[in-house]
């Protein structure tokens, strides 16, 4: 049986230094006098709970309007469990009543900040932006993220967004790929 040991504690001093000094030369100044106060440190397992890694996405925010700020949130809420959603970006801009073009520029700025990856109409979000479940399936998101190459990338760059709906049907295959099937007229 294991000992039932008390979380390890530790006691810390915070301070406010002269970010702007900081940034232009380096010297670290501190412009106010110490907190101090206890850190208790335990270790949570993750379980069902969502992480979300919010560095990459803060840096990506002043470039984004209101509209690409909800489209982003759309995508981040209407994900699967793999990270993933499928939707044209014609369907994108119906469900968050923008037009083609700024989705368009939005999914633009977050392939270049590789906050997303598509592959045909599936956007399968970053797993260093959010990622639910363990540590295993994390690292396995962010393999099959990678494996959305900067060919495919650089191909879906040079291709025509057309809207397919009403003239095709998706079907996926086993592998997660998109089959387009004509309709009969």
């Amino acid at each position: 049986m294991a000992a039932n040991r008390p979380p390890a504690c530790q006691t810390r001093a915070y301070v406010e230094v002269d970010y702007e000094l900081l940034q232009s030369t380096g010297e670290i100044r501190i412009v106010s006098s110490p907190i101090i106060a206890p850190t208790i440190t335990t270790k949570v397992p993750r379980g069902k709970f969502e992480i979300t890694y919010t560095a990459e996405l803060f840096d990506v925010m002043k470039e984004l309007g209101n509209k690409k700020i909800e489209i982003l949130s759309y995508i981040l809420d209407n994900k699967d469990g793999n990270n993933s959603l499928n939707m044209t970006n014609t369907q994108l801009a119906k469900a968050t009543n923008s037009s083609r073009p700024t989705v368009i520029e939005t999914m633009k700025i977050l392939q270049d900040a590789k906050l997303i990856a598509r592959q045909n109409s599936v956007i399968m979000v970053s797993p260093k932006l959010m990622v639910k479940g363990s540590q295993l399936r994390e690292a396995w998101l962010m393999r099959k993220y990678e494996e959305i190459t900067d060919e495919t990338q650089a191909a879906l760059d040079n291709s025509i967004d057309v809207d397919v709906e009403g003239q095709y049907t998706m079907i996926p295959d086993k592998e997660g790929n998109i089959q387009y099937v004509q309709k009969a007229k």
